[in-house]
C-alpha cells in the first residue's frame, strides 16, 4: 500500500552526505504493541572480582496502553528476563513490574516520554542469550527481544574496563559532578543538543600507578574526526569516566568511537558506533536544509527555494505542515508516508552513490525514490559490444526504465528513449 500511495501522489504532483540523515522508528513501534529498547552493559563490582550485567529497558508512552481511572491515566508493563548459557542451560530469570501514570491524555500518546528501568545480574564467565519480554497488562500484548553477549573471565586481571554507554540527559550532585544519567540505548542523537557524552568505568589494582586513556572517533570511511588522550592517577581503584563531546564538530551521520586504555603496558580496546540521524523531524538547521532539498521529487523547485531562504523556525513549520498534510493516518504518531519517502532516499544514497554524486541525485536514485523497489531488475554488466546497462520493470504501474553506464565506472544514466516513462 505504501508503494502504491507514493506512486499515486507523484503522478498528481508532477502533473501540476552519505548516508542520509533520516532514521525511522522500528516497525513494531507505534502500532499498538509494547515495543521497547533494551541494552546490555557489562561492568564489574567495586572490587573487580565479579562481572555484573546491567540490563536497561526503555519504552515510550505511545507504545503502552493507558486506561483512565478517576482522573489519572494508567499503564502497566511487565518485563520478564530469561537467560540461557552457551550450553542451552537455563541460568537466570527475573520479573519486573512497572506502572506509568499521567493526568494528561496527550502524554499517553507521546513518543518523547521514555520510561527507563534497569536491573543488575551477576553471572559467571560464559556466552549467554538473554530473552526479554515486555507484556502490556492492559492490552495483554507482548514483544520479545533477544540479546547475545559474552562474559570473559576477569580473575587475576589487574586492569578492567566496562562497556561504553552514550547519554545526553543527566543529573548532577551538589558539586556539579554527574551523579546519574539516562543512557541512550540507540546511540543515535537526533536532537540539536550542543553536547553528548559517553561513559565507561575502569578498575586497576594499584591506583597510584598511571592509567592512560586514548579515544578516537572515525567517520564511515575511517578518517579520524577527533582524537584525545589523558592520564589518570587516583586514590581509588575504580574510576568513572564521563567524556563530553561537541556534537557540532561532526558533519556526517555515522561514526565509530574507539577507546584504548593502557595500564602497566597492557591495553584494552572498546569500540562502539554512534550516529546523528534525525527521526520524527529534523532538529538541526543542517539536517532540515538537507531534508527539504531531498523533497525535490515531491515539491516544485521554487517552493523549496523559497523555504530554504526562510528562518529556521519558519522552515521547520513548513516541513512539518507539509508532512502532516500528507500523513495517511492522522490517528497515529507515526507518519508512514514520510517514513517511506526518506527510507527510499536512504536506500538510494547507500546503493546508487558515485564518487561525485549522492545516490538520491542520480537517475537510478530518483526513479527508486519515485516508484520504489522495481518488480524486476535485469542487469547486464559485461555485454560484448555494449556498455553495461540495467533494465528496471514496474509491472503494477506498467513502466520500464533502462539505465546505461557510459563510462564503465558505475555512473548509470537513464536512457533518453525512456525519459517519457517517468512522467507518463
Amino acid at each position: 500500500m505504501k508503494k502504491i500511495a507514493l506512486v499515486l501522489i507523484f503522478s498528481i504532483l508532477f502533473i501540476s552526505d552519505i548516508p542520509a540523515q533520516y532514521m525511522s522508528s522500528p516497525k513494531l513501534s507505534g502500532v499498538g504493541l509494547p515495543f521497547f529498547q533494551a541494552g546490555i552493559f557489562r561492568t564489574f563490582d567495586d572490587a573487580g572480582e565479579n562481572r555484573i550485567v546491567r540490563l536497561y529497558f526503555q519504552i515510550m508512552n505511545d507504545d503502552l496502553t493507558f486506561l483512565k481511572k478517576d482522573d489519572i491515566f494508567e499503564a502497566e508493563v511487565q518485563f520478564d528476563i530469561y537467560v540461557n548459557n552457551q550450553q542451552k542451560e537455563f541460568v537466570f530469570n527475573r520479573t519486573i513490574n512497572k506502572e506509568i501514570k499521567t493526568p494528561l491524555f496527550e502524554e499517553t500518546n507521546s513518543r518523547k516520554i521514555k520510561n527507563s528501568y534497569t536491573t543488575d545480574i551477576s553471572l559467571p564467565p560464559n556466552v549467554y542469550d538473554a530473552v526479554i519480554t515486555a507484556l502490556d497488562k492492559n492490552s495483554n500484548k507482548q514483544v520479545n527481544r533477544k540479546i547475545h553477549f559474552e562474559l570473559e573471565d576477569i580473575k587475576s586481571k589487574d586492569f578492567l574496563l566496562s562497556d561504553i554507554l552514550f547519554f545526553q540527559d543527566y543529573q548532577t550532585d551538589s558539586l556539579g559532578n554527574i551523579s546519574s544519567f539516562e543512557p541512550n540505548l540507540t546511540s543515535n542523537f537526533s536532537g540539536e543538543n550542543k553536547h553528548f557524552y559517553f561513559y565507561f568505568s575502569s578498575i586497576v589494582d594499584k591506583p597510584q600507578d598511571t592509567l592512560n586513556v586514548k579515544y578516537t572517533i572515525r567517520n564511515a570511511s575511517g578518517t579520524v574526526a577527533q582524537m584525545n588522550e589523558y592520564s589518570l592517577v587516583k586514590d581509588e581503584q575504580r574510576s568513572n569516566h564521563y567524556i563530553r563531546i561537541n556534537r557540532h564538530q561532526f558533519d556526517q551521520s555515522r561514526y565509530e568511537l574507539e577507546v584504548i586504555g593502557t595500564y602497566h603496558g597492557k591495553a584494552i580496546t572498546l569500540r562502539k558506533i554512534f550516529s546523528f540521524y534525525w527521526t520524527e523531524s529534523p532538529q538541526s538547521p543542517k539536517d532540515l536544509d538537507k531534508a527539504l532539498e531531498q523533497m525535490r521529487y515531491l515539491l516544485e523547485a521554487d517552493s523549496i527555494g523559497w523555504a530554504l531562504k526562510q528562518p529556521y523556525e519558519s522552515k521547520r513549520a513548513y516541513f512539518d505542515r507539509f508532512w502532516n498534510r500528507m500523513d495517511p493516518n492522522q490517528e497515529t504518531q507515526k507518519n508512514e508516508l514520510m517514513d517511506e519517502y526518506f527510507l527510499r532516499v536512504n536506500y538510494a544514497n547507500e546503493n546508487f552513490s558515485t564518487l561525485s554524486v549522492d545516490g538520491w541525485l542520480t537517475d537510478r536514485g530518483r526513479i527508486f525514490i519515485k516508484f520504489g523497489q522495481p518488480d524486476d531488475i535485469e542487469r547486464h554488466p559485461f555485454e560484448i559490444d555494449s556498455v553495461p546497462y540495467e533494465v528496471w520493470r514496474y509491472y503494477s504501474v506498467r513502466k520500464i526504465f533502462v539505465f546505461i553506464d557510459r563510462t564503465g565506472f558505475g555512473d548509470y544514466y537513464l536512457h533518453p528513449d525512456y525519459i517519457d516513462q517517468e512522467f507518463n
